[in-house]
């Protein structure tokens, strides 16, 4: 007799835990299907200012990059082209043309903000992106802005934010 019921015990025992085990990987396959376990699911959108600027309110919708952009460097700017560099490429060494520059008109002076629309393809070529739209999909790189001074002369080139944007 004390066979059968050590053997009902453990047979017990093995269902009990079996049925627990199986609900644990039922649970676990929904969540990885799901995407709750991939590394895009918890990528955010940020945009991280240099010392001296600011940059906050950044949404990448429907193609375009908005933000709001400042700078308290002490400078004031006579001109400002505010454009967004994919991460990668080397560095500017001269102002992009096309839809994905934003020419500040009138400049920005020293404790400024004024808000900044992007779209379209950015970047050197060969190192070009186009801005997504499709939901979900991210883009990182660097907010730059090439800019001259009231006395004129040398476009100064500098690396103001540095993000990564998930299309909403």
């Amino acid at each position: 007799m004390g066979k059968k019921f050590k053997a009902q015990s453990a047979m017990e025992y093995l269902m009990t835990y079996g049925w627990a085990i199986l609900i644990i990987a039922v649970v676990l396959g929904a969540l990885f299907s799901l995407g709750v376990f991939s590394g895009t699911s918890l990528l955010g959108t940020t945009c991280i200012a240099s010392s001296g600027y600011y940059c906050s309110n950044l949404v990448l919708h429907g193609g375009a990059l908005s933000f709001t952009f400042g700078q308290n460097t002490g400078v004031n700017w006579a001109s400002a082209t505010i454009f967004f560099w994919p991460s990668g490429a080397t560095a500017p060494s001269s102002t992009p043309t096309g839809s994905c520059a934003n020419t500040i008109s009138g400049g920005i002076n020293s404790g400024q903000t004024v808000p900044v629309t992007l779209s379209g393809t950015c970047g050197p070529t060969g190192s070009t992106i186009t801005l997504p739209s499709s939901l979900g999909s991210t883009i990182a790189g660097s907010i730059w802005a090439a800019y001259t001074t009231p006395s004129g002369g040398t476009t100064y080139y500098t690396q103001v934010a540095t993000l990564t944007a998930k299309a909403t």
